[in-house]
């Protein structure tokens, strides 16, 4: 007999789209609107379809050589090679419980104000797993940007170090511009969002700036700041949970947990993006037996992979202190 897989997505898309494409009346499409709504690496990130938990690819490991020939000599055959690579996707299954007394009182809002809590939460959760998650240390999670961001190697590696001092320094200018460059096709900035203010007061200065920072608008009507015309990113309004980026890592040149990190990032396929198994899916349940609640099941079945090996790069030891050049 046939075993019909769970499908996901067939082509590459993004989470507006994501969502839009959910009928009206599913409460899974609400439930991913508001996720999008919290988190704007959610609303960045382009999203892929894997097959049985996992997404193949190749990444480059050398191009071929090319050159020119002379009369009688044999053409060049050299050709490039590829590593063969794979990404896993991992599996979340989250409960809402309502208390069916709360509903009794305050009705169908009783049970929408928890769906929303429990979105604003996995939306945050996406993100933080995007940039913090380490499979080497919990095996239930992706690999999110830091733990790939390890490559030191002067003018071409992904990990540089703001400042070499103990305790780190000030953004530099020169250091962001330096990260920009070490990216394949960067389409956005992760800045921690307690550093948004210095880029206003940056912004303001124009003897530091000359008119690198600029503002517009989303889709959404929000301010964003960009810096070399890419969008920076800060991951969601402040909440009762931790920034996205706060300050307590400890810098390259040793000190207390103070500093932090940002992240250029190339979002495309291709580049570095979240990729599906099993679509996210909001399933109520109805009450729960010999228990006074009704139950919403979460299920989603999701990862991250980087595609190409200059999709990220991390620039470390940062004090949320005035930027300088």
């Amino acid at each position: 007999m046939a075993v019909s897989l769970t499908t996901t997505i067939s082509t590459p898309t993004n989470f507006v789209e994501y969502a839009k494409s959910i009928d009206e009346n599913d409460p899974t499409r609400t439930f991913v609107e508001n996720m999008i709504e919290e988190s704007d690496v959610m609303r960045a990130i382009p999203i892929l379809p894997a097959e049985r938990g996992k997404r193949a690819y190749m990444d480059i490991a050398s191009l071929p050589a090319v050159g020119f020939r002379g009369f009688n000599e044999a053409g060049n055959q050299a050709t490039g090679s590829f590593n063969l690579r794979e990404e896993d996707t991992f599996f979340i299954d989250d409960y809402i419980f309502a208390d069916r007394a709360m509903i009794d009182r305050l009705g169908p809002e009783g049970k929408y104000k928890q769906e929303k809590l429990k979105s604003t939460a996995l939306g945050q959760f996406f993100s933080q797993n995007a940039i913090k998650s380490d499979n080497s240390s919990n095996v239930r999670t992706p690999n999110g940007m830091q733990v790939r961001c390890n490559d030191a190697t002067a003018i071409t590696g992904n990990f540089i170090a703001n400042s070499a001092a103990s305790g780190g320094g000030p953004l530099s200018l020169a250091n962001l511009d330096a990260l920009y460059w070490r990216v394949n096709k960067p389409t956005h900035w992760i800045v921690p969002r307690g550093l948004m203010p210095q880029f206003d007061t940056a912004a303001r200065n124009n003897t530091l700036v000359n008119q690198t920072i600029g503002y517009s608008e989303d889709d959404f009507g929000r301010r964003i700041i960009r810096f070399k015309g890419l969008p920076i990113l800060f991951g969601y309004e402040p909440d009762d949970s931790p920034d996205l980026l706060p300050f307590n890592e400890v810098a390259s040149g040793g000190g207390g947990a103070v500093t932090s990190s940002i992240y250029c990032v190339s979002f495309r396929p291709g580049g570095f993006y979240a990729i599906e198994q099993t679509p996210l899916t909001v399933m109520p349940e109805g009450p729960t037996v010999g228990q006074p609640f009704d139950s919403t099941h979460i299920k989603w079945d999701y990862g991250f992979a980087r595609e190409h090996p200059k999709a990220i790069a991390r620039l470390s030891s940062i004090t949320n202190a005035t930027i300088v050049g």
